[in-house]
C-alpha cells in the first residue's frame, strides 16, 4: 500500500482533521457500546475482565489510535486514490485496508493486556479465539457504517447530516447567508471541442480543485451543470474575506495545474463568479430524494451578477450589499464600481462592483 508515495502533494490538515476527529468521537461511543454490551453479558474475553480504571484508559488511548488511523487512511484514499481509481476499486482497498489495520490494532490489544497482566492466553490462542474474531468483525463493521454515514453527510453538506438528523430543517427557517455563484468561461465552446465525455470529466477536475474553498470555510450548496453555488453562514465566518480568498485561491489551484489541464485536455480551465448576502429560507424538501433547499432573492440577485462577468469583462462580481459588508474590514483587494444596472427578472437597479487583487491590474494595465 503507497499512500504516502505520491509527489508534490501538500496535506490539508484541516481537510485531514476533519475525518480524524469524526472516527475519534465515532469510536469513541463504539468502545463504550461494546463495553455495556460485553458487561450486560454479551461474549467477551473472560481472562481480560478489567476494572473501570483499565476500561477507562483503554477506551481513550483506543479512540485516539483508531480514530487517527482511520481517519487518516479515509482522508488519503480520497485525496490520492478515489481521483484516479473507479469507486469500486478504491472501496476494494479500502477495506483490505481496513482489515490489516484492524488486526494491526489488535495485536497492540493484546501487547497491552498482557503488560497489564489481564491476559493468560498466548498469542496464537489469543489471535484465533472466538471472541477476537467477535472484536475483529464488529471493528470492521463500526468501521464501514462510520464510512458510509461520512459519505451521506459530504453529500448533503458538511454539517447538514446532523441538522437534518435534528430535524433542524423540516420547517422553514431564515438564515443570513452568503452565496457566490462560480461558473466556467467558455463552456458551451469547450463542450463542443472536447465532446460530452471528455467534457464530463474536465468538470470533475475542475470541481475536484474547488475542494481548496473548504480551506476557507464555504460550503458547497450544489453543482448545476458546469456551475457550482457556494454559501457561508454570516454569522459563522469571523472574516468575511475568506468569502473573498475562497475564489482567487481556486483560480491560483488551477494555474499551478494548468500544465495537467494542457496536457489532458489541451485547455486551461478559468472560472467567473458573482457573489451576494441576504436573508434566505432554508428547508428540507423532496419525499424520494430528500435535499436541503435554499430559496430567496439573495440566490438570484447573485446568479444574475455572476452573468454578467462576460458582459464587463470581469472575473469577480458583486452586489453593493457585499461590498459595503466587505468594506467594513480592511481589505487587501481593489474594488470598483462597474454599473448600475436592472438585473433580469428583478426591478429596481442593482449597484454592482467588481474585485482585483492588485498585480493582476497591474498586469492587465501593462
Amino acid at each position: 500500500m503507497n499512500l504516502f508515495g505520491q509527489k508534490n502533494k501538500k496535506i490539508n490538515f484541516r481537510e485531514w482533521a476533519h475525518p480524524v476527529k469524526y472516527y475519534i468521537i465515532g469510536w469513541f461511543f463504539a468502545f463504550i457500546f461494546f463495553y455495556v454490551m460485553r458487561q450486560a453479558g454479551a461474549l467477551g474475553v473472560e481472562q481480560s475482565r478489567f476494572r473501570l480504571f483499565h476500561f477507562f484508559f483503554f477506551l481513550f488511548v483506543f479512540s485516539l489510535l483508531t480514530g487517527t488511523i482511520f481517519g487518516s487512511l479515509h482522508y488519503f484514499f480520497e485525496r490520492y486514490r478515489l481521483r484516479k481509481m473507479p469507486l469500486w476499486k478504491v472501496m476494494i482497498r479500502l477495506c483490505v485496508d481496513q482489515l490489516l489495520v484492524i488486526f494491526f490494532l489488535t495485536v497492540v490489544y493484546y501487547f497491552a493486556l498482557t503488560m497489564l497482566e489481564l491476559n493468560q492466553l498466548n498469542f496464537l490462542k489469543f489471535i484465533g479465539s472466538p471472541s477476537t474474531i467477535i472484536y475483529y468483525f464488529y471493528a470492521f463493521m463500526v468501521n464501514s457504517m462510520l464510512s458510509l454515514l461520512l459519505e451521506i453527510g459530504k453529500l448533503l453538506g458538511r454539517g447538514n447530516f446532523y441538522k437534518l438528523v435534528a430535524g433542524n430543517f423540516y420547517t422553514p427557517k431564515e438564515e443570513y447567508r452568503i452565496f457566490m455563484f462560480v461558473d466556467l468561461n467558455s463552456s458551451t465552446t469547450i463542450a463542443e471541442k472536447l465532446g460530452h465525455f471528455a467534457y464530463s470529466s474536465f468538470l470533475k477536475d475542475c470541481f475536484y480543485d474547488l475542494a481548496i474553498v473548504h480551506d476557507y470555510n464555504a460550503g458547497i450548496y450544489q453543482y448545476v451543470g458546469d456551475e457550482a453555488v457556494l454559501t457561508w453562514e454570516r454569522s459563522k465566518i469571523k472574516n468575511i474575506l475568506d468569502c473573498v480568498d475562497a475564489f482567487w485561491a481556486f483560480n491560483d489551484e488551477l494555474e499551478k495545474r494548468s500544465a495537467y489541464y494542457q496536457n489532458k485536455y489541451g485547455i486551461v480551465p478559468e472560472f467567473k463568479t458573482g457573489m451576494s448576502i441576504g436573508m434566505v429560507t432554508v428547508v428540507e424538501i423532496g419525499y424520494i430524494k430528500k435535499e436541503i433547499a435554499y430559496h430567496g432573492n439573495t440566490l438570484n440577485t447573485a446568479s444574475r451578477i455572476e452573468s454578467l462577468c462576460n458582459f464587463y469583462k470581469e472575473k469577480f462580481l458583486i452586489s453593493k450589499k457585499m461590498y459595503d459588508e466587505i468594506t467594513k474590514q480592511n481589505s487587501r483587494y481593489i474594488f470598483k464600481r462597474i454599473a448600475e444596472t436592472q438585473l433580469r427578472g428583478k426591478h429596481g437597479l442593482t449597484e454592482i462592483y467588481s474585485i482585483n487583487r492588485p498585480f493582476e491590474i497591474d498586469v492587465a494595465s501593462s
